[in-house]
């Protein structure tokens, strides 16, 4: 496989190639780079603990000062945790020749995880090595992961999402996001349902039960959001679409003709004459339709650089769709 002999070149490790197999649901986020095992080592928790303390602060010649005297210990985890601590440190310096040489021996220990994998796959192309980080950014989409915002966002951002053979890999392994307009429905879960069933289909984690919404994001970048009223009834979907495009292989499909490139005349032609059409100060366009029991809203406006392949120049891109339940009570509906 093309891919594998990169990786070797890299990694000096055969396995990376076959063993990537990460098992993600849809609303996964990258895994962790502390692992699940416990640490022993008292002397190197301490140093951890201050390593982090001081990379939240920016001050990354500490963090390398204070774990490269882990670098050969006996324990493969401490290794491990070591290399990807340090990578990163030497990462947000700019050294990213050091910060290759951390994440790959990061990877080489455990090939499996996806953050050091895509900040060795960032160093690569930073480097030049675009071959190796088109190899290792194929390799991650096969895997399953779905959160690409590092990926997409480290330095070199721009030109790394403007280059057409990042485009063509994540176009090939892209997972259509079918919506159906009429019935306020995704993935499996429509206005009106509750909580319970929506946690279901979602594959949700919440670690708050009493949180008013479902959430899942790319890195920082929410995606999308599933807001529960009093009675935990879903009363709202709201669909990041540009965030969606831009840091995950997802791709919104609202029929046959109409997908995430959808225009404002596209949306009209499809659904007919807006009842509500407002227009923002940065010169975006939203524009509400109603249906029986609910009402959809898409807004458009200027993309963020680069503008994506698939988008006509000058042509406003999609950023958010929102389902929301009518309200009850016939009063509120005349004032909404």
């Amino acid at each position: 496989m093309r891919y594998a002999g990169y990786v070797i070149d890299a990694i000096e490790d055969s396995r990376y190639g076959s063993v990537v197999k990460i098992l993600t649901g849809m609303l996964t986020l990258l895994l962790a780079i502390l692992p699940s095992g416990r640490l022993t080592a008292n002397d190197f928790e301490s140093a951890l603990e201050r390593a982090r303390e001081a990379g939240l602060s920016h001050r990354y010649d500490e963090v390398i000062e204070l774990l490269t005297p882990y670098n050969a210990d006996d324990n493969p985890e401490t290794r491990y945790i070591t290399a990807a601590e340090i990578g990163r440190a030497y990462f947000h310096l700019g050294r990213y020749g050091e910060a290759h040489r951390a994440f790959r021996e990061a990877v080489r220990l455990h090939p499996e995880r996806v953050e050091t994998a895509i900040y060795l796959e960032a160093t690569s192309y930073l480097m030049g090595n675009s071959e190796q980080a088109y190899a290792i950014l194929r390799e991650i989409l096969k895997s399953g992961a779905f959160d690409l915002y590092l990926a997409v966002t480290l330095p070199g951002e721009r030109r790394f999402l403007a280059d057409p053979q990042v485009h063509q890999i994540i176009e090939e392994f892209s997972v259509d996001l079918e919506i159906d307009v009429e019935q306020a429905r995704i993935l499996g879960v429509g206005l009106g349902d509750n909580r319970s069933d929506a946690v279901d289909k979602l594959f949700a984690k919440s670690s708050d039960p009493e949180a008013p919404a479902l959430t899942a994001s790319a890195g920082p970048a929410l995606i999308w959001a599933f807001v529960f009223g009093a009675e935990q009834q879903l009363e709202e979907i709201l669909l990041q679409a540009e965030n969606l495009y831009r840091y995950t292989p997802y791709r919104l499909k609202f029929d046959e003709k109409n997908d995430w490139s959808l225009t404002p005349a596209a949306a009209i032609a499809s659904w007919g004459p807006p009842s509500q059409t407002a227009v923002s100060q940065e010169g975006g366009i939203a524009i509400s339709w109603d249906y029986p029991d609910h009402r959809l809203t898409l807004d458009f406006g200027r993309p963020r650089p680069p503008r994506p392949l698939g988008l006509k120049e000058g042509a406003a891109m999609l950023r958010t769709v929102q389902f929301k339940q009518h309200s009850s009570d016939p009063a509120d509906r005349m004032t909404e």
